[in-house]
């Protein structure tokens, strides 16, 4: 019967062990560095439009402004003005 070096023996266990650390390692990497790049990546949609996360964009009704914001849209609410009715100024009279 032939004998086992135990060096030998004990070798080829720190090569597996660090095989196997290098392994986890590359995969934590890779999977870290996905989700960083699908995270970064959340869009908007509005009316049928996307929109890039921080990108800013005219709301529907012509006269406040959304922003993607985190894949939630978020919107101005100041009231429009009536296109019929005059133009007030702060602290003067109607146009």
């Amino acid at each position: 019967m032939e004998e086992k070096d135990p060096k030998h023996s004990k070798l080829v266990a720190v090569i597996i062990t660090l095989g196997t650390i290098i392994v986890g390692l590359s995969s934590y990497i890779f999977y870290t560095t996905q989700i960083a790049k699908d995270s970064n990546k959340q869009r908007c949609e509005y009316n049928g439009w996307a929109y890039a996360d921080g990108e800013s964009f005219p709301a529907s009704d012509g006269c406040n402004t959304c922003i993607c914001s985190n894949g939630e849209v978020a919107c101005t609410e100041i009231a429009c003005e009536d296109e019929d009715a005059g133009v007030c100024l702060p602290d003067e009279d109607c146009l």
